[in-house]
């Protein structure tokens, strides 16, 4: 009965406005259909069809190309089709993608904490694949990207987790790689610690604990600077863990390759 009295006055008022009424009526049906086709992208992502769930977001961006929660996702999965990639040149031109639609996102959402992570997100995939030159500048630019990211949405659990591997991978590397930074570059950023590693991964697990990559990052962590027996640790812990998103049966795998090795 409410849902046939809002049809009929909204019937009532197009007829009353004429043509401005068809162009309302037009404009609640786009609005509607792009909310609908937003849902949709979310529950393919949730059932782990990351493609179908990046197709769908692209759709929307073709109807709205400003749209805030399209823009942001495009990009958060464009990199991590990217890292699923074997073929280096298929996975820079998916990186780049990535980086192209967080760029975006930050130059018309800048206050958007979602905005700086993805971005951050998509020059550390570019990084890992860069020259040694390249991939320092890149350190700092995720290090600017992923700090502000924290400042402005602090309750976003993949925040926290990426600026955990950031402090691990910066801070175990060896005296001889950081000469070798200073000598072709500015340097490695400054202010990376085991301590805030290990502080920012735990803090990831806490808010999202079904995340089986927080835990296995933190594993990796642990790994990394010395600590074999943490390691080993969440190393099982990862490997009771339920699959949630599509990378994890290959996360598992690793696990259990990683936990061969430092038990």
């Amino acid at each position: 009965m409410i849902i046939f009295k809002y049809k009929t006055c909204l019937l009532l008022l197009i007829a009353f406005l004429g043509e401005s009424g068809l162009t309302i009526a037009s404009s609640v049906q786009y609005s509607e259909k792009v909310d609908s086709l937003l849902q949709l992208a979310d529950q393919r992502f949730k059932e782990m069809k990351e493609g179908e769930a990046l197709d769908i977001y692209l759709k929307v961006l073709e109807m709205e190309s400003q749209n805030y929660t399209a823009l942001w996702n495009a990009s958060l999965l464009f990199a991590r089709e990217g890292y699923r990639k074997k073929d280096e040149e298929k996975k820079r031109e998916l990186y780049k993608r990535a980086h192209y639609y967080g760029e975006k996102t930050i130059l018309s959402y800048p206050d958007s904490g979602h905005a700086h992570y993805v971005f951050a997100v998509a020059n550390g995939r570019l990084s890992d694949i860069a020259e040694k030159k390249e991939r320092i500048r890149k350190s700092h630019i995720v290090k600017k990207h992923i700090e502000k990211a924290a400042e402005l949405a602090p309750d976003y659990a993949p925040v926290w987790h990426l600026y955990g591997v950031w402090h691990s991978s910066i801070a175990n590397i060896s005296n001889a790689e950081k000469l070798g930074a200073n000598l072709i570059s500015e340097g490695l950023p400054g202010g990376a610690s085991n301590e805030k590693a290990e502080e920012y991964l735990k803090r990831a697990i806490e808010v999202d604990p079904y995340q089986i990559l927080f835990r296995l990052d933190l594993a990796k962590h642990y790994k990394n600077s010395g600590q074999r027996e943490k390691a080993a640790e969440q190393f099982r812990k990862v490997l009771e863990m339920e699959p949630q998103f599509q990378n994890d049966h290959q996360h598992l795998e690793d696990a259990k390759a990683l936990l061969k090795k430092v038990s």
